[in-house]
């Protein structure tokens, strides 16, 4: 196999096969070049009507990445032009997910007369029927999966082609005008809400990608500094910005993490860097030793694993639930269990739609929501082991519960070289939908071995010329090997070469 093979074996494995679909790829549209996917109009009327009429006008955000970056463009762009629009994020603790009473009733008495929901609402039947009750119009910009019934709002625009700051930026562009720098936020959303990068998603993801590395944005600017980050690629994005952009709604409150992002303060900016990456840090903390706890706590002979505990902050419990999947490849979900009602987070494997599962047992629940592989739902404390019973009682076919180790291509290590490494860098960026191409070479011969780390849990190898790097792998089988791996290129002292990273190694003789 040549370089040539690799790269048509990478396009076929991705589903793209035409010669437009190919072209689309490489070549991504331009953002502003896209058609929407829905129609603006009937929001955009509602709105100028209110304006028109002086009203104040609430943007109802989402304490999470996607939320808060949603939230930012739809408010900088309508405040651009008019003072009496403000945001408003929930607290996870005191108003819950989503569209809520607590929540609307925090806008009215600001004086709203219009809410527009984003990354929320689709869901939200009786929450739109209170919010029309009270006199205040209602637009929701979501992208969850919807139900067999809408909820009474004035005008929903509804996509699941992109993320809702995706979603947002349509509607802003449609409204006023295309803003490129609010690529950058919609990138860090797309990314970070994991939604697959192809299509509308993977030109977010590239040319947004291009705005975060030459931004001016003052709060970004200032996260960059406090995360030490010198160039954004989707790994800074997904394991730097945006755990510090979710961490204040996971622990405090989201609201500071949009004042980051907004504003135009260069001391404000750095002041809030900071309390972002220190609860992060503190979130790192209270994450590891609640998953701690669960692995414990967890009873695996179930086919959907589940943990409760009153120790789990409400914020955390996804992550939870995500390192229960990780593990031992099975839908998980994580309960921080309250004195009256619970919260719970949910992830699954590919295959399994926890959501319409969950849905299921609503006859126990107080509200759920979500998609196919995530989903949250709260609960009262006292159903939670019936609720527990119910949702634990299926058989997952055995086949969705086996982890595949992806290949994308059999390779001999002759073809691994700089040449390799610029191919595959055309097929960047790299995420769900897109990942990163993953290569085996069979009957390799390892030339040295040493432990690596703080507590030596990593190895190094030698491979001939090349050095690969094998993290929380310490067992390697004697000689030969089947070796799983991705490339990477390493830059010290302004000396590059690439160095293999090791998915996993598995002994020839078995």
């Amino acid at each position: 196999m040549d370089i040539d093979s690799v790269s048509k074996k990478l396009l076929k494995n991705r589903g793209l096969i035409t010669d437009k679909q190919i072209q689309d790829f490489f070549s991504p549209i331009q953002p502003q070049d896209i058609k929407s996917p829905f129609d603006s109009s009937p929001a955009i009327e509602l709105i100028n009507l209110h304006i028109k009429a002086g009203n104040a006008i609430a943007i109802y955000g989402d304490y999470d990445v996607d939320g808060i970056c949603s939230t930012a463009i739809l408010w900088e762009t309508l405040h651009k032009n008019y003072a009496n629009v403000f945001p408003h994020i929930p607290h996870r603790e005191s108003e819950g997910y989503g569209l809520s009473i607590k929540g609307m009733d925090a806008c009215l008495e600001k004086g709203a007369k219009l809410i527009i929901a984003v990354d929320n609402g689709i869901v939200a039947i009786k929450e739109a029927e209170y919010c029309r009750a009270h006199n205040c119009d209602l637009i929701i910009i979501d992208h969850h999966e919807k139900t067999d019934k809408l909820p009474d709002a004035n005008v929903i625009l509804h996509s699941i082609e992109t993320c809702a700051a995706g979603l947002s930026w349509f509607f802003c562009r449609d409204y006023l005008s295309p803003n490129i720098e609010h690529l950058a936020l919609t990138a860090i959303a797309v990314i970070c809400d994991m939604v697959p990068l192809l299509g509308i998603n993977r030109s977010f993801a590239k040319y947004g990608l291009q705005e975060l590395n030459q931004t001016t944005r003052v709060g970004l600017l200032a996260l960059y500094k406090e995360a030490s980050i010198t160039a954004v690629t989707p790994y800074e994005v997904g394991f730097m910005i945006g755990p510090r952009i979710n961490a204040m709604g996971r622990l405090e409150h989201a609201i500071d993490s949009l004042r980051l992002l907004c504003t135009n303060a260069p001391g404000r900016a750095e002041e809030l860097a900071i309390i972002l990456g220190s609860t992060n840090k503190a979130r790192q903390d209270l994450t590891t030793a609640s998953v701690n706890h669960a692995l414990i706590s967890v009873d695996t002979a179930y086919d959907i694993l589940m943990v409760a505990d009153p120790s789990y902050p409400a914020g955390i419990i996804g992550l939870i639930a995500s390192k229960l999947t990780e593990k031992y490849h099975r839908p998980a979900i994580a309960i921080s269990v309250g004195e009256k009602e619970s919260k719970a987070s949910a992830r699954s494997v590919i295959g399994f739609h926890i959501t319409d599962h969950i849905h299921s047992a609503d006859h126990l629940l107080l509200g759920a929501g979500g998609h196919a592989m995530a989903a949250g739902f709260t609960v009262e404390t006292a159903k939670i082991l019936e609720l527990t019973k119910f949702l634990q009682n299926v058989k997952i076919p055995s086949e969705l519960l086996v982890k595949q180790s992806r290949v994308d291509a059999e390779i001999s290590l002759d073809l691994v070289s700089l040449e390799l490494w610029q191919e595959i860098q055309k097929f960047a960026p790299f995420g769900l939908g897109n990942p990163t191409p993953v290569f085996e070479t069979k009957k390799v011969i390892v030339d040295n071995v040493k432990k690596m780390g703080k507590t030596f849990q990593h190895s190094k190898l030698q491979i001939g010329n090349l050095e690969a790097v094998a993290f929380n792998i310490t067992e390697i089988p004697n000689n030969p090997i089947d070796l799983i791996y991705s490339l990477d290129k390493n830059t010290w002292n302004g000396n590059s070469k690439l160095q293999l990273l090791v998915k996993s190694i598995k002994s020839v003789h078995g």
